[in-house]
């Protein structure tokens, strides 16, 4: 397994190499070699993004279930279930994108631990992106110097900006309140702690690598951007709510009680009965009693 590992990480290395035989600048490489990734990687996403945009769909519908349900978490988280397979949507589907690239990330970031072996020993040449700013590809970024020992720089902000721009385009703002279902609450509390936890790892991570993870994020941003133009959502509130047991009409007429009778003979004041309905006099023929 780890010659498996060592040899996907000498492809990526092989990469980048390859871009920089003409762009002579890493960061570049890295940038292309991003972009391809993504393009490997298109139908993929493309599929999941569409899935994700379907749930901003069908937000009008879970706020229904969800304000139909406040009171009932187990029937809520039921009826949520029924509208998810109902529209073939999957609540956590926005978590996927980040398992496909973690792999990714980490043999990138074997590769960049060992740039000067695996990459700059064979061109040499300048080892980073930008003088000022990326001198170095295999550190993290210092462009605003060090404090107590940790590299300060403006990727690990702008990684954790984009993200949760991201997160935002594709998650669903169908929780409100303690009375959302479990999967809209993690998916909510992702947004926000996953920015935030990927941005603080940025300042400790090779500058090479979160090049690679923004210019990924920026990308990705592009192509939910296209999906939301042409997927608009549907902003009126659907009338109907999908149960998971609907329940058969019928054309059977409700059967009125039937009035007891009042009893034969009995005549109130006035030929009524106590309940003040009129009633028939029983006539009795005249003759000799027995």
């Amino acid at each position: 397994m780890g010659n498996l590992w060592s040899s996907l990480g000498d492809i990526f290395a092989n990469v980048i190499v390859f871009f920089y035989s003409f762009t002579h600048n890493y960061g570049i490489a890295i940038i292309l070699m991003t972009a391809l990734i993504r393009l490997i990687l298109y139908p993929l996403m493309q599929k999941q993004m569409v899935s994700m945009r379907e749930m901003q769909k069908i937000q009008p519908l879970m706020k229904a279930v969800q304000e139909k349900y406040k009171n009932d978490k187990e029937r809520l988280n039921k009826e949520l279930m029924a509208l998810y397979k109902e529209h073939k949507v999957n609540p956590m589907s926005g978590c996927l994108p980040l398992l496909i690239q973690m792999p990714i990330l980490i043999l990138l970031f074997q590769v960049l631990r060992e740039f000067n072996t695996k990459i700059y020993a064979v061109y040499n040449g300048f080892p980073g992106f930008l003088s000022f700013w990326l001198p170095d590809l295999s550190k993290p970024d210092q462009l605003f110097g060090e404090i107590s020992g940790y590299s300060i720089g403006i990727m690990p902000f702008l990684i954790g900006g984009s993200m949760y721009i991201q997160q935002k385009m594709t998650s669903t703002d169908g929780t409100k309140g303690k009375d959302g279902g479990s999967a809209q609450q993690t998916q909510k509390m992702m947004t926000i702690m996953m920015p935030l936890m990927i941005g603080f790892m940025s300042f400790t991570l090779p500058s090479g690598l979160t090049l690679y993870w923004l210019t990924s994020t920026l990308l990705g941003i592009g192509q939910q951007y296209l999906i939301n133009n042409k997927m608009p959502a549907i902003d009126e509130i659907p009338k109907e709510i999908v149960s998971s047991k609907k329940e058969k009409p019928t054309d059977k007429k409700p059967v009125a009680p039937k009035e007891e009778s009042w009893i034969p003979g009995y005549e109130g004041v006035g030929g009524e009965n106590p309940s003040g309905r009129k009633t028939k006099t029983k006539k009795y023929k005249k003759g000799k009693r027995r």
